[in-house]
């Protein structure tokens, strides 16, 4: 599926394995005067396979500072399948997105997914391309698929705040072995181009690709193909056995209506006039309010202003009601926001489906029939 010529070793690598593979170790025995260039620390998942498989002992030995450093601060020890859901004001966004999650040791103990690292797949698309050039490219294989390693938090703030999309977290139960595996890859893939095609060979296809990587046995990728629809590809994951628990993160959007729900027509209102003047926490009208009702309505101000805020360039005033209400939060603060986590996406119909029917209109039968391709009527 590698359409970038700078992959392969050898000229016609992409069609003749067996010529990359002699490419290959023989590049693995080029001096270690090479450097970062060589063989052994541009191909470490390659490297590692071979020498299992040819015990090659004898090989030179680059120091391969680059990548050593890049694989210790990812430092992968297990895998979270993300599934943002679906986002329509975006057609590339519409069936929902995948991406991994690479956690470290400790981060299930200490609570610290924000400082893990995302492996995304997604189209790199330059300028402004129009709305039906968009489509077509999409459709067409136009644009250059990559792979790109990024903070969790960066991704978890776009989709959780910027386009108001819950999310799913599915811990997979991949070993640190083939966490490393996968990872170890991925670094090959740096700046690899795939033609990106939005139906079939898109973000979700390449995660189950990545996957096999981790594990060879599985058998995921030739479950789709035709189209690789991420909430399909989910459900492919989970009836394989590789998910051992799912979390949901509900998005800004989710959490500010769910504050605000318990709260009548009236202590609404009060969210607004607080969310825009922090002073009028300090009239007696707003003060006459029991400390329970009064602690509901400061913290959807504080919400709506951050919600409000998604998106926009830093504004000091608002910056500034935002603390203000931080503060009284702090000094009153309402209980925890509870959720209740909506029923999993991968438990929904399937995306095709046949339709037939018989019917009348007027005097006169009919029959009918369809078939939907994808998604929903």
């Amino acid at each position: 599926y590698v359409s970038d010529k700078k992959f392969f070793l050898a000229p016609d690598g992409n069609e003749h394995p067996d010529r990359e593979l002699a490419a290959t170790v023989q590049a693995l025995f080029a001096p270690a005067s090479l450097g970062e260039q060589h063989a052994q620390c541009v191909y470490p998942a390659r490297t590692r396979w071979l020498k299992a498989q040819l015990n090659l002992a004898d090989l030179p030995a680059p120091e391969c500072a680059e990548y050593k450093q890049w694989f210790k601060d990812v430092s992968p020890h297990s895998a979270v399948m993300i599934f943002p859901a679906a986002y329509l004001n975006s057609p590339s966004s519409m069936f929902g997105h995948t991406l991994l999650r690479i956690d470290q040791a400790d981060v299930q103990a200490d609570k610290t997914s924000l400082l893990s690292y995302a492996i995304n797949f997604g189209a790199y698309i330059e300028g402004s391309d129009n709305s039906i050039l968009y489509a077509w490219k999409g459709l067409m294989g136009g644009y250059p698929g990559l792979f790109a390693l990024v903070p969790y938090q960066e991704k978890l703030s776009e989709y959780r705040s910027l386009e108001n999309r819950d999310l799913w977290e599915y811990r997979l139960n991949l070993t640190q072995e083939e966490t490393a595996r996968m990872v170890e890859h991925v670094w090959e893939l740096k700046q690899i181009q795939f033609d990106y095609f939005f139906f079939d060979e898109n973000c979700s296809y390449r995660l189950l690709e990545l996957l096999q990587v981790a594990r060879p046995s599985l058998r995921l990728t030739e479950q789709f193909p035709l189209t690789a629809i991420p909430t399909d590809t989910v459900k492919a994951v989970k009836e394989a056995g590789l998910v051992e628990h799912i979390e949901y993160r509900p998005s800004r959007e989710r959490e500010l209506l769910s504050r605000a729900e318990p709260l009548s027509d009236d202590e609404q209102q009060w969210v607004l006039k607080v969310s825009a003047d922090q002073k009028v926490l300090q009239e007696p009208t707003f003060k006459a309010l029991p400390r329970a009702r009064q602690a509901l309505i400061v913290d959807a101000a504080y919400r709506l202003e951050r919600y409000r805020a998604n998106g926009q360039e830093r504004d000091p005033q608002r910056a500034q009601r935002s603390f203000e209400l931080l503060r009284a939060i702090n000094k009153n603060p309402a209980p925890e926001l509870e959720i209740p986590q909506p029923g999993l996406p991968e438990d929904g119909h399937e995306s095709r489906t046949w339709q037939a029917g018989l019917g009348t209109r007027g005097d006169r039968a009919f029959g009918e029939y369809g078939l939907r391709m994808a998604y929903h009527d």
